[in-house]
């Protein structure tokens, strides 16, 4: 008996047959069309998922220039990307169509995008830290209508969605190359919570840093905090007292600088410390005009550069490139700001 010869290519009869609905309620959810209810679109996605489906790939007489953005509406990275994406995105002849979600609804709105017939779409901030599965499915869902689907991120993510994010690790060794030419040896990090991954990044930055200058970083020199100008300002001090021979201090933030910036200041002033009689230089990371107005040393990826970036690595997709999350174009290099 001749061995029949395995079927690769998947169609929608077999989305249909495994999601137990027809073929025409498939091409309407497909197609972002028609009334089909809550159950019936999650179980056809279930069997894309699940299938690796993917519509056939079809020229358009007129490119769609819609591209969505999902965003969590509490997350400060994404309120300061959203703008600039959106001019970026408009100088290539694009609009901008914001989604504002939860990790527990990302999928529920990412449908409501595709049914828009999106070309592209971004997830941003705190939305990568959705359940991997949740992630999964969305790549799956873009990957079957042919959208590019990307990440836009404070740091590294491992997947599935290749995610830009700023390179954390170069940004604090640029900064701690800049303190050693001043030759501060003694260099604390001031800031973010235990479990940050950008914390983990720079704190790597600056270990490297230290390492190629024949120092070794100490943990004792690290100070986490909370994002807040009165948790930053009293860490400051327990980390001048229990350090007390530092003499440089990298900052998490903007706020985290500005509250080390007026810690030191107060306690010159007022002389309550003898720690504090003597100069100690800052650095910090982020964008902030007030900081650069008192001529505090930043260093950022800025966001017109995420942006930028985002909107070429959206075009190389819909070109037919792949992006991987360890594509070197994900990863966008920081730069000292300057004071406008």
């Amino acid at each position: 008996m001749t061995a029949q010869k395995p079927r690769t290519k998947i169609t929608q009869q077999d989305v249909a047959r495994l999601a137990g609905v027809s073929v025409a309620a498939v091409s309407l959810v497909l197609g972002g069309k028609g009334r089909i209810s809550p159950e019936g679109v999650e179980r056809i996605y279930q069997a894309i998922d699940q299938l690796g489906y993917r519509l056939p790939a079809t020229p358009s007489v007129a490119p769609f220039t819609r591209t969505g953005i999902l965003l969590s509406p509490d997350c400060a990275f994404a309120a300061g990307l959203l703008p600039e994406l959106s001019c970026a995105l408009q100088q290539t002849g694009f609009t901008l169509i914001p989604g504002y979600a939860d990790t527990s609804t990302l999928l529920e709105h990412a449908a409501q995008l595709l049914a828009q017939d999106v070309r592209g779409i971004f997830v941003c901030g705190k939305l990568l830290n959705a359940q991997p599965d949740t992630l999964k499915a969305l790549h799956a869902r873009a990957t079957a209508r042919h959208v590019a689907l990307t990440g836009v991120g404070t740091h590294f993510h491992t997947g599935p969605l290749a995610t830009i994010h700023p390179d954390n690790a170069l940004g604090a060794h640029m900064a701690t190359d800049a303190l050693l030419q001043q030759q501060h040896l003694n260099i604390g990090y001031l800031g973010g919570e235990n479990h940050s991954l950008v914390r983990a990044e720079r704190l790597g930055g600056l270990s490297l840093a230290l390492g190629k200058a024949g120092l070794a970083f100490s943990a004792s020199l690290s100070q986490p905090c909370a994002a807040t100008f009165d948790d930053s300002f009293r860490a400051v001090t327990q980390l001048i007292k229990q350090s007390p021979k530092i003499s440089a201090i990298l900052c998490d933030n903007p706020t985290v600088l500005l509250a080390a910036h007026h810690a030191l200041a107060e306690g010159l002033q007022t002389s309550r410390w003898r720690l504090f009689s003597r100069r100690i230089a800052l650095a910090g990371f982020g964008e902030c005009e007030h900081s650069l107005k008192l001529a505090l040393p930043l260093v950022a990826t800025r966001h017109t550069e995420m942006a930028t970036r985002a909107v070429e690595c959206l075009h190389a997709q819909l070109a037919g490139e792949s992006l991987l999350p360890d594509d070197p174009r994900l990863k966008v290099s920081p730069a000292f700001l300057a004071s406008a």
